[in-house]
């Protein structure tokens, strides 16, 4: 069970969480320019369309962060930790023990304020799939054009760190990689 925890990590797997999170960030974008399609439109039936596809996008986008706080969580509990297992590391590792007690406390205060928002969030976007009668849709969906943008904005943040991290563990291997062949070249010359 901990192994496919673990392969759901998005600290031990940050490919498959920028995938993830680049789909939602395309959602947002495809929702925002139907959005401003509609603006002018006097289609009742077409605002409510949108209206529903945006709460729809709200419960998925809220489930998502959802779902990737609850394993930042696990993995921050060292749930996700298997000694020596195939020797990944998580980026949410807690530091030797002198560093820990400065870092750990806002780490800690930070991702369960994350947690609480995104479990707050999560139960207002399932309360609202009570109300779909056309009237509590249109209620419910006002404000969406500055939602869809902020939760743009998030994603795009957390697409770009993800794709950062990525890319910076891939050149750590290359260099951990080079450095090994120089040390075995260095070591072939002493022999």
């Amino acid at each position: 069970m901990k192994r496919i925890l673990r392969g759901c990590s998005p600290h031990h797997h940050p490919y498959r969480w920028l995938v993830v999170n680049a789909f939602v960030l395309l959602w947002s974008a495809v929702l925002l320019a139907r959005i401003f399609s509609a603006t002018g439109s006097n289609n009742d039936d077409e605002k409510t369309r949108i209206e529903l596809g945006y709460l729809v996008y709200n419960f998925g986008a809220c489930a998502i962060w959802l779902v990737e706080v609850f394993f930042n969580v696990l993995d921050h509990k060292e749930f996700l930790h298997s000694e020596g297992a195939t020797g990944e590391e998580s980026l949410l590792r807690a530091p030797p023990a002198p560093e820990r007690k400065k870092r750990t406390k806002k780490e800690v205060m930070g991702l369960w304020i994350e947690a609480a928002l995104a479990a707050y969030f999560f139960l207002d976007s399932t309360t609202v799939a009570v109300h779909l009668s056309r009237g509590q849709i249109h209620k419910q969906s006002e404000g969406m054009t500055i939602d869809v943008c902020v939760n743009m904005a998030a994603y795009c943040f957390m697409v770009y760190r993800q794709f950062a991290d990525w890319r910076a563990e891939g050149n750590n291997e290359e260099i951990a990689e080079q450095s090994s062949e120089v040390a075995d070249g260095h070591s072939e010359g002493l022999v």
